[in-house]
């Protein structure tokens, strides 16, 4: 697995498709951070899209949780692009591990249907999952307009 023994200064995942954020999230080693939703509003002039920050509290007990998630992901990561039953348009995104001047990327792209990538996929879609509930149980910190989607 990913040497995710920490100390970690940040972990962050983003969720993307069609190149336009979905989801994203950043934690610090004590367990505090946000989670970032996309969200559409129907309104009489059309539709506003805007990014919906919440903040997280996990406290070191969830993080620990969130941490054993990831150190469940082979390395070197599984590559998508080695993918043999690829479905295009799928969701994707990156994990990223900070620590100090280092970044570890785990890039991810859930078009990937081999067995085996279903599984390095479910691993990082648990770690968010957790995160999600998290953020959607955590107070709105701010709202900040996207552009529409071309």
């Amino acid at each position: 697995g990913v040497p995710l023994a920490g100390p970690w200064d940040m972990i962050a995942f983003d969720v993307r498709s069609w190149g336009r954020p979905v989801t994203s999230w950043r934690l610090l080693p004590g367990g505090s951070g946000s989670w970032t939703e996309s969200v559409e509003e129907r309104g009489e002039r059309g539709p506003r899209f805007g990014a919906v920050w919440h903040e997280v509290e996990a406290g070191p007990q969830g993080l620990g949780r969130l941490l054993a998630e990831p150190s469940r992901l082979p390395m070197p990561a599984s590559d998508p692009t080695a993918c043999s039953n690829f479905l295009p348009d799928l969701p994707y995104g990156t994990l990223r591990l900070t620590r100090g001047a280092t970044t570890l990327e785990i890039a991810w792209n859930s078009g990937c249907m081999d067995a085996d990538y279903c599984a390095f996929v479910a691993v990082l879609k648990a770690a968010d999952s957790m995160v999600a509930g998290w953020g959607r149980a955590g107070r709105v910190l701010r709202t900040e307009p996207l552009a529409p989607p071309r």
